[in-house]
């Protein structure tokens, strides 16, 4: 898919949801955010991994659901954290579960943050605001480390 740019975009984020509606609520609520960005979208975690491989440069962030078909996030997760390469990409998992046991799971396997998606729009956005207002320091330090 071809990436969204907000211009002088210094945050490069992979969104990773089998939900196209999911994803251009999310995008339209990172546009409020203030920051600035460029997305690149992908549907499942086979997707994720072939972006990641054939990327020139790793992502800042990646936004990655848990429940997706083909190769889920949970697997996912569990292989970036075991590469090299990848394990140090702060991954912020999204996803309509609750459960106990997917949170403990994703804390497990290396998640930096589990998230429940927020059902109203503006709630999305204020969690949009202060999830950036929490990883955008570090995430900065991180690009300028690799």
């Amino acid at each position: 898919m071809k990436p969204i740019v907000n211009k002088h975009s210094p945050l490069n984020i992979l969104l990773a949801d089998d939900d196209a509606i999911d994803r251009e609520l999310f995008i339209e609520g990172i546009s409020h955010t203030g920051i600035t960005y460029t997305i690149n979208e992908v549907e499942n975690g086979e997707q994720v991994l072939s972006y990641l491989s054939g990327a020139s440069e790793n992502p800042d962030l990646i936004i990655l659901d848990f429940n997706m078909p083909v190769k889920d996030g949970r697997s996912t997760l569990k292989e970036l954290k075991n590469q090299d390469q990848f394990k140090r990409i702060p991954v912020v998992i999204m996803s309509t579960s609750n459960s106990k046991f997917d949170i403990a799971l994703a804390y497990d396997n290396g998640a930096n943050l589990f998230v429940v998606k927020p059902d109203d729009f503006k709630e999305l956005v204020h969690l949009l605001s202060c999830l950036f207002a929490v990883f955008s320091p570090s995430l900065h330090l991180l690009r300028h480390h690799n």
